[in-house]
């Protein structure tokens, strides 16, 4: 997948030092042993960097991340697969107190490293992921503070997410989301339900996304997601189709 895609250019050159971190950790398979991580081993190191990424919304190295351990996704059991290993936004020696990388992402309505997450198929990945969309619509209003210090306000990412969402998933409960609703809590987007397509909840689903879902599924099931998308025999804005730019 190209930087270009994902409209917005790398910053993150082959000697960073993080960079150097994860290839060292992919390079060295006995570290995964739980016994050998510690605090003067590698793991508290990635955890206390990928709590900063995710802070700062930085999607230049959350994609670098997803790239080099895109290998163990598959097994939620290893180490390696960070992407699945819970964590806190300030860092805590034990990474099971925390939450998912996505859940987080959800939380703070991070579009753009979202998006990155939903490409490499993480969202296909959940057991449940109406919560992820109910996380996006209902958690707790707040501003977000990005590297610049600049005060956001993340309603228009919500939206984003939202849509963002759709493009992955062939149903959405509004039943369990209006569920929720009923409890008492508010929604972030006064209008959300113009954020679902009526075809995720009450019309029939498109074929074409239909399709999408399928062949995404099987590209999944391979672990060839996103690269996989663009070594297929189709037109450019298909392969762009099926890498949810649209």
């Amino acid at each position: 997948m190209s930087k270009s895609k994902l409209g917005h250019k790398t910053s993150c050159p082959r000697s960073n030092i993080f960079c150097n971190l994860i290839e060292k950790i992919v390079k060295r398979p006995s570290l995964q042993f739980l016994g050998q991580w510690g605090y003067h081993c590698y793991e508290p190191r990635i955890y206390r960097t990928l709590a900063k990424i995710l802070r700062k919304g930085n999607p230049d190295f959350v994609e670098l991340l997803l790239k080099k351990t895109k290998n163990y996704v598959q097994d939620r059991s290893c180490n390696l697969a960070l992407i699945w290993r819970t964590f806190t936004p300030v860092y805590c020696p034990s990474p099971l107190s925390g939450i998912t990388p996505l859940l987080y992402v959800a939380q703070t309505r991070q579009s753009t490293i979202l998006k990155i997450l939903l490409q490499y198929g993480i969202l296909e990945r959940e057991k449940n992921p109406i919560n992820i969309v109910i996380t996006i619509l209902l958690y707790p209003s707040r501003v977000r503070i990005m590297v610049d210090h600049e005060l956001v306000d993340i309603q228009e990412d919500a939206k984003t997410c939202l849509l963002l969402c759709s493009r992955v998933l062939s149903a959405i409960s509004i039943t369990e989301i209006k569920m929720q609703l009923s409890l008492g809590r508010r929604p972030i987007i006064s209008n959300w339900l113009d954020y679902i397509p009526s075809t995720r909840y009450k019309d029939p689903c498109e074929l074409l996304h239909l399709c999408r879902i399928t062949i995404r599924a099987q590209l999944l099931t391979n672990n060839m997601l996103p690269n996989g998308i663009f070594s297929l025999l189709i037109p450019v804005r298909l392969q762009n189709y099926l890498n949810l730019e649209s």
